[in-house]
Parts: C-alpha cells; sequence; structure tokens
C-alpha cells in the first residue's frame, strides 16, 4: 500500500538532544498527531490539521519555554525543499522540514550543502545543538531542586545561548553566571550534585 507524504521532517528532542527524521502523511484520518524522539519517546512536535488544508507545527523550546507554531497548506508542504525551524527568541535551531532526502543529506553532513546553510559552525553544528539543548535541561532541573541561586533571593532568572555558553541572568539584579559547555567536564558537573550561584556584576569587574 503506498502512503503519500506531505513532507518529512527532523526535530531536536528537547529533552536529549538527538535527532532523527520522520514522514508526515498527507492523509492519517486524525486531526493531531505527536512527533516523538525515537531515543527517549519524549514529545517533540504536536501536528493538528486545521481547515482549508493547513497543517499545523506546534514545536515546544526549553531555550524561552514557549511553544513555536508554524503553519503550512498541503501545496506549501510539498513544494519545500529544505526549511529550517527556529526559535523566534534566541535564533536556535529547532529542526527542519521539507523533503526526506535533502533533509538526510545536511544531518549526513554533505559538506557543500551544510557549510553553505551554517558556514560559521563547521562540521560540529548538530552536536553543539545536542549538547546545548542537554545542558540547558539540565540547569531546569537544578533550578527544580532548588540549586540555582542569586546573591540577591530572586528565583526570576532568564537563559540564554550565546554561541557555545549558556549565559544565566537574573532579571531583578543583573547577577551572572556563564557555562561554556565545550570547556573540559563542564556539562559532567551538571550531572552531579551541582549548585550554581549567580556572581554579582560589581564582583565580576574586580576579577
Amino acid at each position: 500500500m503506498l502512503i503519500w507524504t506531505a513532507c518529512s521532517a527532523a526535530f531536536y528532542c528537547q529533552r536529549c538532544g538527538r535527532i532523527h527524521v520522520q514522514d508526515i502523511p498527507y492523509f492519517s484520518g486524525r486531526r493531531r498527531m505527536v512527533l516523538e524522539c525515537a531515543n527517549c519517546g519524549h514529545e517533540q512536535v504536536v501536528l493538528l490539521r486545521r481547515q482549508g488544508n493547513m497543517l499545523e507545527f506546534q514545536v515546544p523550546c526549553v531555550v524561552c519555554d514557549t511553544v513555536h507554531v508554524s503553519r503550512y497548506s498541503l501545496r506549501q508542504l510539498r513544494r519545500i525543499g529544505l526549511e529550517k525551524v527556529y526559535c523566534s527568541k534566541d535564533h536556535f535551531e529547532l529542526g527542519y522540514i521539507g523533503r526526506r532526502r535533502r533533509i538526510e543529506e545536511l544531518l549526513a553532513f554533505n559538506q557543500a550543502e551544510f557549510e553553505a546553510l551554517h558556514p560559521d559552525d563547521g562540521k560540529n553544528f548538530i552536536e553543539k545543538q545536542q549538547l546545548l539543548l542537554a545542558a540547558v535541561n539540565r540547569v531546569h532541573d537544578i533550578a527544580a531542586r532548588g540549586g540555582l541561586y542569586c546573591p540577591c533571593g530572586s528565583r526570576d532568572i532568564t537563559i540564554d545561548i550565546r554561541g557555545n555558553s549558556l549565559v544565566l541572568e537574573c532579571s531583578h539584579c543583573g547577577s551572572y553566571y556563564i557555562l561554556n559547555i565545550e570547556r573540559n567536564g563542564e556539562l559532567a558537573r551538571l550531572e552531579q550534585d551541582f549548585t550554581i550561584h549567580l556572581i554579582a556584576p560589581d564582583i565580576q569587574k574586580k576579577k
């Protein structure tokens, strides 16, 4: 039996950071479909069939703690070669939509195509995405168990991705902490019983 696909999609798992390609059927008989991570089973994307043959992608993002929504008509999906889906706040790549062959070429590091899309990131782009997502999730876990502290006592702490680092900053007093995920042992420390103490800006200047 032939199953016609609207497109294929590959999204970074917001829990473990892995990515794999999945086919999106034209007609599944369901108005709601969930894409799950093949590695850990975490819910990656919710697909909703809307009126007028529109397909809605709801992509949760741990970076900005919101759900990003993209809508496409079936005609648009058939014509997409390769489209990137970003976090609108931090411009962090969440995944790809398009033709399976194009996505697989990118994920297999087809050198010419990959460097054209990401000239500044080189071959390590996907590995960096996975490390960053893993680090973000571990920081969330640390905060959930009360292991994230600011000198002013505020719990209103934001997290941003800047290059290869995570920057934690207090919205009240400006204290901050920088985690460089490529530094030896940094990610491993987050797996342990680790606490994070933000440092006040005036103390940072004295160092």
